[in-house]
């Protein structure tokens, strides 16, 4: 079985719409409008972080046991000073609501990383590594 990027867009996209019915209406019912935006922006910062990581995941799967952690965990550093830096730059310069924007980063981030987990034990399981 091969690594395929459908597979896996397919299982976020399945987690994404578990959750958003899940806490829909929650944060539509009792949260204001700007908590809403700031909760969609995070879960969408989180869902481009996930998609990158699997990205770089599937690049580096080609390559030696080395330059696959090397690139895993280099890529994980990089792409949480980007979050860092877009999160200041959301709070600071567009004055974001910071408790939406950051629960929805972390609970989105999780999520992702579940499905990640998921994915490629799976993946792993039917190659037999």
């Amino acid at each position: 079985m091969s690594i395929s990027a459908g597979r896996f867009i397919k299982y976020v996209l399945i987690a994404v719409a578990v959750v958003w019915i899940l806490i829909s209406y929650p944060l539509f019912k009792f949260a204001g409008s700007e908590f809403v935006k700031s909760f969609i922006v995070g879960s969408l910062i989180s869902l481009l972080n996930s998609i990158a990581g699997f990205l770089l995941i599937k690049r580096g799967f080609e390559r030696s046991n080395k330059e696959f952690l090397k690139l895993t965990i280099g890529s994980m550093g990089v792409r949480l000073f980007v979050i860092t830096g877009l999160v200041l730059f959301l709070l600071e310069v567009l004055q974001f609501e910071i408790y939406g924007l950051l629960i929805s980063l972390l609970l989105f981030y999780f999520v992702f990383l579940g499905v990640e987990i998921f994915y490629l034990s799976k993946l792993t399981t039917k190659k037999g590594y």
